[in-house]
C-alpha cells in the first residue's frame, strides 16, 4: 500500500517531545536547505516543537513560513562561495557571536532542547550559544572541507563538550574529520523526498512538454549552473555524439546563481554552436525537477567538484532513470557503478562513451533504471532516514 507524504514525514522515534530550533545559513532553497525543509516537518509531524533561523528572506525560509512554520532571522551574512576573502575570515567572528546572541534570544523567549545546526557556518553560532544556555548542538555537515581554516574550526566546534552529535551526510564529507568527533560521529545518508517515490509517472506529458517524440532518446542535467557541476563538459562530450545518434536530444535545465552569475552565457554559447541547435536544449531556468527527469531517458551528474552528496543523482534514481556521475565524492557511495549507473573519470571522452553505451541500449536503461529504483527504497528511503537521524540528535 503507497504511503501518505504525512505519513513518511511522522516517523516512529522513541524519545520525548522536545523543542528545537533549526540553524541554516542560507535561506535559499538548496540541496540543504530541502534537507531542513523535510526534517522541520518530520519534527513538527512527531509532535515536537519548531523553530526555524535563518539569514535573509530566501525560499526556504518562506516556504516554512507558509507552512506555519515560525520563522527568525539569524543575522549570518552572504559570504564567497569557495575560498572566502581575508576580510571575510576576519569579519566571521565577530558574525557568528552577533548570530549567538540571537540564538540565545530566542532560547531565552522560550525553552529549547536542542539546537541542530543544518550547515557549517552555523556551527560556531551554535556552540557559543549552547555554552551561555546549556541546549545541547546536534552539527549536520553536507560539504567537504579537506584542509584551511574553515576545517580547523570546525573540527575544534565538534570537540567542544556542548556538541552532542556530529551527522555526515556521506563517507566522503566524513573523512577529512576521522576521530574528530569521536563516538559523537554518525555517517547518515540523507534521502529522497517521499513525493519521488509516490507520484506516479506520467512519461507521456513530461515528454510531451519538452518537445519530444517517442523514439527520441532524452539525456539530461539538473541543476544549478556553474563551472563546478560539469555543465560545459556535459555539452563537450555529448554534443559529438548528435551525428551518429539521430534519436539523441540534449538538454541543460537549471540557471546560473550568484556564484556564477556569467556561466549559464557561456553554457547557451556553447549549444548554439551545435550543428543541429534544435536538439540541444538550455533552458535558463529552474525547472521543476520530477517531470524533467520522468521526461528523460539518461541522467547525467557531471560534477567537477568534490560533490558531498548529490541529491539530484538519487531523485534521478527514485524515478527510474540510469545515472552516469563523474568520479567525484559522495555520487560513486550514491551510484553503483554497472548495476544503477556508470561511474566515470571527470573527461569529455570518458562521459561520450559512457552515455553512447547507454543511448545504444534500451535494455540496459530499463535494468539499471529499475535497479536504482531499488536502491533508493532501501538506502534513501526518507520514512527510514529521517527516523534515524531524528533519534540520533535526539538520543
Amino acid at each position: 500500500m503507497k504511503q501518505t507524504l504525512e505519513a513518511d514525514y511522522a516517523p516512529r522515534v522513541s524519545c520525548s517531545l522536545a523543542e528545537i530550533i533549526l540553524l541554516d545559513q542560507y535561506s535559499g532553497l538548496g540541496g540543504g536547505q530541502r534537507i531542513l525543509m523535510d526534517l522541520a516537518r518530520a519534527f513538527r509531524n512527531g509532535g515536537h516543537g519548531v523553530r526555524v533561523l535563518v539569514p535573509g528572506t530566501g525560499s526556504a525560509g518562506r516556504s516554512l513560513a507558509d507552512e506555519a512554520f515560525t520563522v527568525f532571522p539569524l543575522p549570518l551574512p552572504d559570504m564567497t562561495a569557495g575560498r572566502k576573502t581575508l576580510f571575510e575570515k576576519a569579519a566571521y567572528p565577530l558574525r557568528a557571536r552577533r548570530a549567538a546572541k540571537s540564538i540565545e534570544a530566542e532560547i531565552a523567549r522560550r525553552r529549547a532542547d536542542l539546537i541542530y545546526a543544518n550547515a557549517p557556518r552555523c556551527f560556531l553560532p551554535a556552540v557559543l550559544a549552547a555554552r551561555r544556555t546549556g541546549v545541547p548542538v546536534a552539527c549536520a555537515l553536507h560539504l567537504i572541507f579537506t584542509g584551511g581554516m574553515e576545517h580547523r574550526l570546525i573540527r575544534w566546534c565538534f570537540r567542544q563538550p556542548e556538541v552532542k552529535r556530529v551527522i555526515f551526510c556521506s563517507s566522503s564529507v566524513a573523512a577529512p574529520f576521522a576521530g574528530s568527533a569521536g563516538s559523537k560521529a554518525e555517517t547518515l545518508h540523507y534521502w529522497v523526498s517521499p513525493a519521488f517515490l509516490e507520484a506516479e509517472k506520467d512519461r507521456a506529458a513530461a515528454r510531451e512538454v519538452l518537445g519530444l517524440r517517442g523514439f527520441d532518446v532524452a539525456v539530461g542535467v539538473l541543476g544549478r549552473i556553474s563551472r563546478t557541476k560539469g555543465q560545459r563538459m556535459f555539452l563537450e562530450a555529448l554534443v559529438p555524439l548528435l551525428d551518429s545518434h539521430p534519436r539523441l536530444k540534449l538538454f541543460v535545465a537549471g540557471a546560473a546563481d550568484f556564484e556564477d552569475p556569467g556561466e549559464d552565457e557561456i553554457v547557451r554559447a556553447l549549444s548554439e554552436r551545435a550543428a543541429d541547435r534544435d536538439r540541444v536544449v538550455v533552458t535558463g531556468t529552474m525547472v521543476e525537477s520530477m517531470p524533467f527527469l520522468d521526461a528523460l531517458d539518461v541522467l547525467v551528474v557531471p560534477s567537477l567538484w568534490e560533490e558531498p552528496f548529490g541529491l539530484v543523482a538519487v531523485e534521478g534514481m527514485a524515478r527510474r532513470l540510469p545515472v552516469v556521475v563523474t568520479r567525484s565524492g559522495g555520487l560513486t557511495e550514491i551510484v553503483e557503478h554497472g548495476v544503477t549507473g556508470l561511474h566515470v573519470d571527470k573527461t569529455a571522452a570518458a562521459l561520450r562513451a559512457a552515455v553512447a553505451s547507454l543511448v545504444e541500449d534500451p535494455v540496459l536503461r530499463a535494468n539499471m533504471g529499475d535497479a536504482g529504483r531499488a536502491r533508493v527504497e532501501a538506502m534513501f528511503n526518507p520514512s527510514r532516514q529521517i527516523a534515524l537521524l531524528m533519534e540520533k540528535s535526539l538520543g
